[in-house]
């Protein structure tokens, strides 16, 4: 009987250690469940849309703590210069986001200026209990006057391009009219034989970012940001186009580019004798390809471009009188029929004459009639840029660039003297 009390006391003895083993574990589990809120707690708020320099105040009150749970809302304040942006998002955190959540998350352009928010940080591991911050954003004013967005010089650098051998500066930075989609034409005057594909600009602009497209008609997503020392093709048809934008891009100003030569045109010959130096019948008579040309500027010359002016320099008769209809720049047919001579393409001039009767004079026999056709063009840049004669288009004037020297051929007949 004895015995059996003994086995009774180690059995109660045993199942009260195994309990207290199990209070033990119990109390070890919570301890390691405990959240050290500290950890989580925010000590600077940085915005993805604006630069540290933007903010020029910032205020923060944690929430008071008890027994390691926040008892409260925090509050964050921070005041930023005039800015157009409407909406702000945290940029990131100190805290392990495996350990704890943020909600609204880092990047949600959430923060309203003016309006509180509420940024709540939970535990991974226990979602009852919460840290609470009341953010706010307010910017000060009143609004500043916008930004200057323009480009204010344009330089092709001798330094920067090989082929140049000094440098070449804007010659115009001409503003087109309200509705234009540019804000204005750039031109640009190169010497003859520069290569239009390989040109570095220097660009001065007021603004945040300079971005360019080399494509007509781009959207605004094919615009790059320009690098200092980056390389162009300005060769049509390749038309370069800049974008001078604000700091949030919401607002940009326009600008193309227009390089060219002075001289685009240059005949083969200066001076030329039709019919290959034989007599002129007496009438109307066309000759097709008197001389040929060659096109070394950058943009296409209209096809039947005609003549400005005709001066008689030389006369068998007792006055000077123009028996030309027509001299023409026309299109070389070898290239097909596309109605302009383009960019190293050659033309050839064709004109029309009317010798109506024979001169009478003395000395007789075949005698020379000579006239000087000078030719005045124009870049035309209402859509796609293209070489026409200097005449007037109607309103368009803001289109018109004078950029090109006169170009002259001197032209003989063979004519008979009675």
């Amino acid at each position: 009987m004895k015995t059996n009390n003994t086995f009774l006391v180690v059995i109660i003895i045993s199942i009260g250690l195994f309990n207290m083993h199990c209070e033990s574990d119990d109390v070890e589990e919570e301890i390691v469940e405990v959240v050290n809120f500290e950890k989580a707690q925010l000590n600077y708020f940085p915005l993805s849309e604006v630069e540290e320099g933007q903010i020029e105040g910032f205020s923060i009150r944690q929430p008071s703590m008890l027994n390691g749970v926040p008892q409260n809302n925090g509050s964050i304040t921070l005041t930023l210069s005039y800015t157009d942006i409407a909406s702000f998002s945290l940029k990131e955190v100190e805290f392990d986001l495996s350990m704890f959540s943020i909600s609204p998350g880092v990047g949600e352009r959430s923060i309203i200026p003016g309006k509180t928010i509420t940024y709540t940080i939970t535990p991974v591991s226990d979602s009852s209990v919460s840290l609470r911050y009341d953010v706010r954003v307010m910017i000060k004013g009143p609004k500043p006057p916008d930004q200057a967005l323009a480009i204010d010089r344009f330089r092709f650098l001798s330094m920067n391009n090989p082929g140049l051998d000094t440098d070449i500066i804007s010659t115009e930075i001409r503003k087109t009219p309200a509705l234009s989609k540019f804000e204005a034409t750039i031109v640009m005057i190169v010497p003859d034989g520069t290569d239009f594909s390989d040109l570095v600009p220097t660009i001065d602009f007021e603004g945040s970012t300079l971005t360019y497209h080399t494509t007509f008609n781009g959207g605004d997503s094919d615009f790059k940001v320009f690098d200092k020392g980056t390389s162009l093709n300005f060769k049509y048809p390749n038309l370069i186009h800049f974008r001078v934008y604000n700091g949030d891009r919401s607002k940009f100003s326009e600008y193309r580019v227009i390089v060219e030569v002075k001289e685009p045109i240059i005949f083969d010959e200066t001076s030329v004798t039709i019919n290959d130096g034989n007599l002129i019948p007496i009438g109307i008579v066309s000759y097709d390809n008197v001389v040929s040309f060659t096109n070394y500027g950058n943009y296409p010359i209209t096809s039947d471009l005609s003549v400005s002016t005709i001066e008689v320099t030389e006369t068998p008769g007792p006055t000077p009188k123009n028996y030309y209809n027509l001299v023409i720049l026309k299109e070389d047919n070898s290239f097909g029929s596309h109605d302009v001579i383009s960019n190293g393409e050659k033309g050839r001039l064709y004109v029309q004459v009317n010798f109506f009767d024979d001169f009478i004079g003395s000395p007789t026999g075949l005698r020379d009639y000579k006239i000087e056709a000078e030719f005045n063009t124009l870049l035309y840049t209402p859509g796609t840029p293209n070489i026409k004669k200097d005449v007037e288009f109607g309103g368009l004037e803001e289109y018109e660039f004078f950029i090109y020297d006169p170009f002259k051929i001197e032209l003989i007949a063979k004519v008979f003297v009675n």
